[in-house]
């Protein structure tokens, strides 16, 4: 019995210090940031899947790279971070990437 009571001790201790942690919690709103792309066939598919995992800013700060690298860059999204983009969307991207933000070969 006397086990069974220290441990409703504790357990109640237990309790109340998770009680006030939950309540000491604090939470922020950040503003939301809307990056617009140029505009182009392809745009909103790019928007759609890209969005997904990160800000569209990465799109804008690249270097303008040929096609052949958008498309290892876009490649490595699906296949090494697990971006969900079908085969034909992939397509459309690339060839917005290149046409939009790089050298369009």
């Amino acid at each position: 019995m006397k086990k069974f009571i220290i441990l409703l001790i504790i357990l109640t201790i237990a309790g109340f210090a998770y009680a006030q942690s939950k309540e000491a919690a604090h939470s922020i709103v950040l503003p939301a940031v809307k990056t617009d792309l140029a505009a182009g066939e392809g745009m909103d598919t790019t928007e759609k899947y890209c969005s997904i995992c990160h800000s569209l800013d990465y799109i804008t700060m690249q270097p303008k790279f040929p096609k052949a690298t958008w498309t290892v860059e876009v490649n490595k999204m699906i296949k090494v971070m697990g971006a969900p983009i079908p085969e034909a969307d992939a397509k459309v991207i690339i060839d917005y990437l290149a046409a939009q933000y790089g050298t369009g070969g």
